[in-house]
């Protein structure tokens, strides 16, 4: 008899099981439980036949994935044997980003395997899973066929008989599938190239993950109300593709809650493209540059040619219409640009998701756009909690300065940059300046936000002003230390001009020192420059757009105004010597890179719009062209231009990166007259083997050699750069030695060596008195037997600040004890003998020498490949105890220490970072004590048997325990403002601090042998509860960010205590035989799905009772 109870709200409820019923229908698979989180848990999942591949590659690459970061989860066949395909392997390959198969001779053997392959292919084609499979000792063709070895397999699955044939076919349909993707075929792979091919895998499968995630600053202020209705839109539409646009004033958030969103959905997505300053960018470069970004970005190939808009639109959705992409357009000014980049929603996969922020609504009113959102300012007090960020540094402002905070709040109007602009104009002045400042802003116009802006602009100083336009123009994305050789001033007073810009928050420099500011000041910028002029272009000092610049190199007129010019060629252009030459106080020049726009292999080698006018080989005639010129930005320059062509003496930087030159180019030669040039950048000129002759260029300061990837010999006369300070050779991976004569250069402070072939570094290098940064990182090169990596290592300078080397190839620890002035220090080893027979290092894994460098704030030490190889060992081969560190340490990170047993961290007050992964260590002591510390990772500690109580340390923000096996006891309470709690696979867990008062306020990760399973994060949560003997079902009323609740197997369970949060959902309970009472769900106003399950003692007239006024679908034998 079947039955229907409608009531409203559709709630569906799904009831198997219950007392007095004899069969129900459901939905719910065998142990599903909750429904999986949004987000992906593990980033690869490693499928594998254990007793083929369990000894040597396994581990080498699950170790190589862990030590780059990568969450990665490692099926354990044998932990399985006897156990049915349950929900947490189909969590596991369901939440990973890319799966890879092992395929060995036994693979075909293993009915666990076949069914994880079949798993991995069915999220391929419903969510664009990526597999890389890796054919280990069998060929593809013996995989894609069922042939040999697989042939022989299914033959006895079929013997068997315990299979029906559409499992069967399903199994083959997989292997024939994954067979014809692109992998790794390791046949014929000797033993000891395993842990190179490992590190190539690693690498592949790190460049498909890595993501550009979007820096946004700390101090947010009412941002979560407008990402949580813009996410729940998105959740509501999860599968589909939508496409979001974000619009509002300009200084208003736009891009900064785009960010947001765009980070939280970046873990969904393989394919992603972040195209910043769509108005600007589209002006400069054009939008076939835009299209050939996204592209690029989203097939992660090399450049597609583009020669023009409709190519471009035809290219996209012929290429992108099967990937499901996360696509965010930052600053769309024209209907144009959108149906240029993403024009309907076939273009791209189902589930694609495409947010666009533009300042004009209009844009947005097109038949695609999905969801309109209005960005609107911000109410008073969120106003007042920004302004106190920027004015006081602090969360509300200081007594004595409350009315003058309330009117500039008032002034501001609720617009963020505003808010931030005039807090920080505001935060150096005394009580009296801010009267007279604040007035000053009040005679505004209200809506005149440029204008209020122009008031922190109109307070800089001449060289400030200066510094600040030449950057809204032309110096956004360069490099500050570049930067400041350009104006002819003294370096301390360009470096205090920046940092008052930075303070006042007119720029921002980021990470690598790169400047960057808002469009609004951006566009002020511009408009200054503009106003000056008068709006006449021939008198601008400054001309950014290359329209222009091509415009004005048409008027013949002497223009002594214009200082700097950007320029774009085309092969049409035709340009004279007069057009240059009536630009006598012209100090920058750029030339867009014409391969990347314009993709015309011919104007490279001859290029038409300057060889027409300017001859080469007449240096004379020439002598006087742009004269005053000081920094020369030309990308491809062709083989063929001389630099000859202008007047150069006076070049203070030239920067010819991505050009074709050669060690032969007739150009160093009229080089030679640049006496004061301070920078030079020749990074990615393919076909430079052999630098040029330095002794011309005494004063160079900095030279870029990075990613020449056919160098081979830097020039002796490298030693005659005196005043060198800055060498990168990094990424010239054919680069095998530097000069011996490089000890002679006196001024070098920063030397980057990485991802290069050097083997041993000059002994001449201890005579650097003043270098501070050595880099010598090899992530990309072989470091197998013999192959590259540091073997030796002489005596470094004792001026050194920062050392990192990596690959350290030697037997022993170096020895560094004379580097008593270092604060950074970051060691990677991979001695030559692998196997753990040479034991140099493990005797005395970390000298005690080290604990003399009193100077030193972050210590990282990474045992490499001889560990990978001993991961299997339960106790260390020569147990030692970490010497006694310096206190003066703030962050330790250790890797791969298996020779550690002990530690005693208690003298490390001011540690605030401490990071350990696979070691031995059975006791850390001192660790209560460590009240600065802030961020704990503990993973892969294998004999540590207990955490003490940390619930003193009240700056811990993150905290991971993870793969700690032998862990029992926590002991005590968690500290109270935890940010962040990470606790899995710590299967020996017996006792531990009560976690759900964390849930309501910090994001939790949890799973403790998947009896205790909870997720939550801004988004929501979900905690599943199965059979836990270790706890007490407590109230879960104060997990306020629950969405989804399991339980299971609390076979003595009567009743739930408490009531269940308004946040819930979906409600799981099953196998919970002594049940009979549940909480009131009639109040749960969000709850859409209950599943019951199993629960004998409970009536069917309770369940009704409860959910009083809602839908409930019950089919089965009425007992009622």
């Amino acid at each position: 008899m079947s039955r229907e109870i409608k009531q409203k709200n559709n709630v569906l409820v799904k009831i198997d099981g219950i007392a007095g019923s004899t069969s129900f229908t459901h939905t719910a698979s065998e142990g599903q439980g909750i429904a999986n989180s949004s987000g992906y848990e593990y980033e690869v999942f490693l499928s594998f036949r254990g007793e083929d591949t369990r000894t040597g590659f396994i581990d080498f690459l699950y170790t190589s994935m862990k030590d780059a970061g990568i969450r990665v989860y490692k099926d354990d066949e044998e932990l399985c044997k006897g156990e049915k395909f349950g929900p947490e392997l189909l969590r596991a390959i369901n939440q990973s980003k890319i799966s890879i198969p092992i395929f060995s001779k036994g693979y075909a053997s293993s009915v666990w395997c076949l069914k994880e392959l079949v798993q991995m292919v069915e999220c391929q084609k419903s969510r664009g899973q990526k597999i890389m499979p890796i054919f280990y000792d069998v060929a593809p063709s013996v995989v894609r066929h069922q042939i040999r070895v697989y042939g022989e397999a299914f033959l006895t699955h079929e013997n068997k008989k315990r299979y029906d044939e559409e499992t069967m076919r399903k199994w083959k349909a997989a292997l024939t599938t994954v067979g014809e993707l692109d992998g790794w075929d390791l046949q014929n792979m000797a033993d000891r190239k395993e842990g190179e091919m490992a590190k190539t895998v690693t690498q592949k499968v790190f460049d498909e993950l890595k993501k550009a995630y979007l820096v946004v600053s700390n101090n947010l202020v009412g941002v979560d109300s407008h990402v949580e209705k813009i996410m729940k839109e998105i959740g509501a539409h999860i599968n589909e593709t939508r496409i979001i646009g974000i619009h509002g004033m300009g200084g208003i958030g736009k891009t900064t809650i785009a960010k947001i969103i765009y980070n939280e959905l970046s873990n969904e997505y393989n394919n992603c493209c972040f195209l910043s300053n769509i108005r600007d960018t589209s002006k400069r470069k054009g939008m076939e540059y835009l299209q050939q970004q996204l592209i690029h970005d989203i097939l992660k190939t090399k450049w597609v040619k583009i020669t023009n808009i409709d190519e471009g639109i035809k290219t996209i959705k012929e290429r992108l219409s099967n990937k499901k992409v996360l696509i965010l357009l930052d600053d769309v000014e024209e209907k144009d640009h959108m149906n240029a980049l993403v024009g309907e929603h076939d273009w791209f996969g189902e589930g694609s998701k495409l947010i666009v922020t533009t300042r004009r609504k209009d844009v947005l009113h097109v038949l695609e756009m999905d969801l309109r959102y209005e960005l609107t300012c911000l109410d008073p007090n969120q106003s007042l909690q920004l302004f106190s960020k920027y004015a006081f540094r602090r969360e509300s402002p200081t007594d004595d300065y409350i009315s003058q905070s309330m009117r500039a709040v008032r002034i501001a109007g609720g617009l963020p940059l505003a808010i931030e602009v005039i807090g920080s104009l505001l935060s150096y002045k005394n009580k009296e300046d801010w009267d007279d400042t604040l007035n000053m802003l009040e005679s505004v116009p209200h809506d005149e936000v440029r204008k209020k802006l122009k008031i922190s602009y109109d307070a800089l100083n001449n060289l400030q002003k200066r510094i600040f336009l030449y950057i809204a123009c032309h110096f956004i994305g360069c490099c500050k230390d570049i930067v400041v050789y350009f104006w002819d001033a003294s370096k301390p007073f360009l470096e205090a001009a920046l940092e008052v810009l930075q303070n006042m928050s007119l720029i921002k420099i980021g990470k690598d020192k790169i400047l960057w500011m808002h469009d609004q000041l951006r566009d002020l910028g511009r408009e200054i420059v503009c106003q000056e002029s008068k709006m006449n272009m021939e008198k601008q000092r400054l001309v950014w757009n290359p329209e222009d610049g091509l415009n004005l190199l048409k008027i013949h007129e002497e223009k002594k105004e214009v200082e700097a010019l950007h320029l774009k060629f085309d092969d049409e252009r035709r340009f004279t010597y007069k057009d240059f030459k009536s630009l006598p106080n012209l100090t920058f020049l750029e030339v867009d890179d014409l391969k990347e726009n314009f993709c015309a292999k011919k104007m490279l080698l001859w290029p038409k719009w300057l060889s027409y006018a300017l001859p080469t080989n007449v240096f004379e005639r020439n002598s006087n062209l742009l004269p005053r010129l000081r920094w020369l930005s030309w990308h491809n320059i062709p083989p063929t231009f001389k630099i000859a062509n202008f007047s150069i003496e006076n070049l203070i930087i030239l920067d010819l990166s991505r050009s074709e030159i050669t060690h032969n180019w007739k150009g160093w030669r009229h080089m030679k007259v640049i006496k004061n040039l301070k920078v030079l950048n020749l990074a990615n000129c393919q076909r430079l083997k052999r630098t040029p002759n330095f002794v011309a260029h005494s004063n160079l300061e900095h030279l870029i050699l990075s990613n020449c990837e056919s160098l081979i010999k830097i020039d002796r006369s490298i030693y005659q750069l005196k005043c060198l300070i800055f060498l990168d050779v990094s990424d010239c991976g054919s680069l095998q030695r530097l000069p011996e004569t490089i000890g002679n250069l006196d001024s070098l402070t920063k030397l980057h060596i990485s991802d290069t072939s050097i083997k041993e570094v000059p002994d001449s290098i201890g005579m650097l008195k003043n270098l501070k940064v050595m880099k010598m990182r090899n992530h990309h090169q072989s470091t197998s037997k013999g192959g590259p990596g540091v073997h030796a290592l002489p005596r470094l300078p004792e001026s050194l600040i920062k050392l990192e080397l990596e690959e350290w190839r030697g037997d022993t620890f170096p020895n560094l004890s004379n580097l008593t002035n270092l604060k950074v220090l970051r060691l990677r080893f991979d001695p030559p003998n692998c196997d753990g027979k040479s034991y140099g290092l493990l005797e005395e894994p970390i000298p005690r020498w080290i604990g003399n460098l009193s100077k030193l704030e972050s210590l990282e030490l990474i045992f490499s490949k001889w560990t990978a190889s001993s991961t299997n060992l339960s106790l260390p081969p020569h147990p030692c105890r970490l010497p006694r560190l310096p206190s003066s340490l703030s962050s330790l990170y250790l890797i791969h220490c298996n020779s550690l047993c002990s530690m005693d961290l208690s003298n490390l007050r001011k540690l605030s970072s401490l990071r350990i992964w696979n070691s031995a260590i059975a006791e850390i002591e001192g660790l209560g004590c460590l009240e600065n510390l802030r961020v704990l990772i503990l993973d892969r500690i294998r004999q540590l048997a207990m955490l003490p109580d940390l619930s003193k340390l009240n700056k811990l923000r993150y905290m991971g325990v993870n793969d700690c096996g032998n862990l029992v006891e926590i002991q005590g309470e968690l500290p109270r403002f935890l940010d962040q709690l990470q606790i899995y696979n710590c299967d020996s867990l017996q006792e531990f601090p009560d976690v759900f008062n964390l849930m309501g306020k910090t994001n939790v990760y949890m799973n403790i042998r998947n009896q205790m399973f909870a997720y939550f994060d801004e988004g929501g949560g979900w905690l599943q509860l199965d059979g836990f003997k270790q706890m007490q079902i407590p109230d879960l009323s104060n997990l306020d960010r629950m969405k989804d609740l399991s339980i299971e197997r609390f076979h003595d369970l009567v009743e739930i205590p408490g009531e269940l949060p308004q946040s819930l959902e979906t409600l799981y309970i099953g196998r919970c035989e002594s049940l009979q009472k549940l909480p009131d769900l009639s109040s749960l106003k969000g709850l859409r799905e209950v599943t019951i399950r199993h629960c004998g003692k409970l009536a069917v007239e309770e369940i009704s009772r409860l959910c009083s006024e809602k839908s409930i679908k019950f089919v089965g034998e009425d007992k009622e």
